[in-house]
């Protein structure tokens, strides 16, 4: 009877897959290759670092703005103000004016347009941040603190001019209320000229009655007029201390952080893209050994 050898059961024998390398065949390739990963990594490392010279250089500057809030005003001038929040800008509010096209415009005029300028707000902070990108450090670093003094400048300005406004108008309610109590008063006023010139001690008496009843009949008429006029001189008092104030130009906001010349470019540095070179040039040179490995099997 004829033995037969026993058949291969399905999964009993397992054979190593050849298309499948391990470590030792890589290692192979790579001694047979190595001829193709080198160039592979030379070229990505040139790639890289010539890069540096393909794209323009940017260069980045920024400058910092302290502005007057109520958590920084301890810095600034006292104020005597209309209120207890007198003289106090909102970071937000004045970001939203470096925005506005008024002062875009103004600012770039000072500065130049061969920087891009970017004001941001801080967290938790009450400063302004003016960061500039240029081809240069020192077209940075210019663009950078002109917009920064332009701010404080243009803003001062803008805030002397909108007190002065304010005040001129409180004036002129305050000489319109001086008319009315003058006119409220025109009946007082000519008993008081007849009193001045009257000497005989019986009319005069009589001329003095006359007058203190018509004065306490207008005075449903004239204190409202006169409670008015207190209140607008005392803003107006204040306003004149905020003015005073406002004499210093950096009375609400002056450049804290003056703006410094950039070593290093914002858009990659020789060290960094000798360094994305040789990962990049290492990762990629290891992708050529497998795929020249690979169309070998073929």
């Amino acid at each position: 009877m004829t033995a037969h050898a026993p058949a291969d059961r399905a999964g009993g024998v397992h054979r190593q897959d050849p298309a499948q390398p391990g470590a030792v065949e890589y290692l192979a390739a790579l001694r047979r290759y190595w001829w193709l990963a080198l160039a592979t990594f030379l070229v990505v490392l040139v790639v890289a670092v010539a890069s540096l010279f393909v794209v323009g250089p940017v260069y980045r500057a920024q400058a910092e703005v302290l502005v007057r809030t109520e958590d920084s005003r301890q810095l600034f001038p006292r104020t005597g103000g209309t209120s207890a929040g007198a003289l106090i800008r909102s970071p937000a509010a004045e970001l939203v004016y470096v925005g506005s096209d008024v002062f875009q415009e103004l600012a770039a005029e000072a500065a130049g347009d061969e920087a891009e300028v970017e004001v941001r707000g801080t967290a938790d902070s009450s400063a302004l941040v003016f960061v500039a990108e240029a081809g240069s450090p020192e077209g940075a670093r210019e663009a950078a603190q002109t917009w920064a003094e332009t701010y404080v400048a243009v803003r001062h300005a803008s805030d002397v001019a909108e007190t002065a406004a304010l005040r001129d108008l409180l004036i002129a309610d305050r000489d319109a209320l001086r008319a009315r109590q003058q006119e409220i008063l025109q009946p007082v006023a000519a008993l008081d000229e007849a009193v001045a010139v009257e000497t005989d001690p019986v009319e005069l008496s009589r001329l003095l009655n006359q007058r203190l009843a018509i004065q306490r009949t207008l005075s449903s008429e004239l204190d409202p007029v006169e409670t008015e006029l207190r209140r607008l001189n005392t803003q107006i008092a204040g306003l004149d201390v905020d003015l005073r104030v406002l004499e210093n130009a950096q009375a609400l906001a002056y450049v804290s952080s003056a703006a410094e010349l950039p070593e290093e470019r914002a858009n990659g540095s020789f060290r960094q893209s000798l360094l994305v070179g040789v990962v990049a040039g290492l990762v990629l040179a290891g992708g050529a050994v497998a795929a020249a490995q690979a169309w070998r099997r073929r």
